[in-house]
């Protein structure tokens, strides 16, 4: 079995395809139309996300946290500032010598960045 994506429910599908294109350099993949339900998958090299606008149902509150891999978290991290957007928590050195860092992305999701990396610099 392989990954193959994470759904995220949002509150606009414009909005948030903008916000993971602009800022997480992803692409969209495929744009799908349903009764009562937009959806866009967005792609990055092997990570691969879903947004669903529903019609009329507003976005609940986000539990999703989603977790990438990334080489230099200190570019991330200044990427993301650039963008308007400060961390929620971290970045925070673990025992096993990874950095984590955490953002909020615009419909309330949980975005965690590692580096696993045990010559950090943080």
């Amino acid at each position: 079995m392989k990954w193959h994506h994470a759904g995220i429910q949002v509150r606009n599908l414009e909005d948030s395809i903008q916000f993971y294109v602009s800022v997480f350099d992803f692409k969209i993949e495929q744009y799908l139309t349903l009764p009562g339900e937009k959806i866009a998958f967005l792609k990055k090299e092997d990570v691969r996300i879903e947004l669903i606008e529903l019609e009329g149902f507003p976005a609940p509150f986000s539990s999703i946290h989603l977790s990438w891999k990334v080489d230099d978290i200190e570019e991330w991290n200044n990427k993301l500032r650039d963008n308007g957007h400060d961390p929620t928590e971290g970045p925070y050195k673990l025992e096993n010598g990874w950095v984590a860092v955490f953002y909020r992305g615009i419909d309330n999701e949980v975005i965690e960045l590692i580096m696993e990396s045990n010559d950090s610099k943080k």
